[in-house]
């Protein structure tokens, strides 16, 4: 029995550990209001799990053929272009009207990166036809 971990599995391992220590450490700060020392060091948690999972995905493309190579290479040019384009309009409107904190924060881009890198990816699996191909 090859116990093994493919590196499909290893980045969804990476980002199942970095969502849940970023969830916590978020209600953990924001619940708590700890002191400086202990908000740096909860701020700076995530920034550890999150480069371990990037790291994962990165050793991941390695193992990948060449179209799967060309689709996640689509799918982040896409994603960092409208990434791009959201925090330039952002910044643009912010000079014109202020934005609220409370809903255009920092935190608030965070999910519009993901959900880019996942548009990109199902633009560029459809030109490429890929669908119930196994990535493992």
């Amino acid at each position: 029995m090859d116990t093994k971990m493919t590196p499909f599995n290893k980045v969804v391992m990476f980002a199942a550990l970095w969502f849940v220590t970023y969830t916590i450490c978020f209600l953990t700060l924001k619940k708590l209001s700890p002191d400086t020392v202990t908000g740096i060091i909860l701020s700076l948690l995530p920034v550890i799990t999150f480069a371990l999972f990037i790291y994962s995905i990165i050793k991941g493309v390695a193992s990948m053929d060449e179209v799967q190579i060309r689709v996640q290479m689509e799918a982040v040019v896409i994603a960092f272009s409208l990434a791009l384009l959201m925090i330039m309009t952002l910044g643009l409107l912010d000079l014109v009207v202020t934005l609220n904190k409370e809903d255009w924060g920092y935190r608030h881009l965070v999910p519009y990166f993901f959900i880019f890198y996942f548009v990109g990816l199902i633009i560029s699996k459809r030109k490429y036809a890929i669908d119930n191909e196994k990535h493992d």
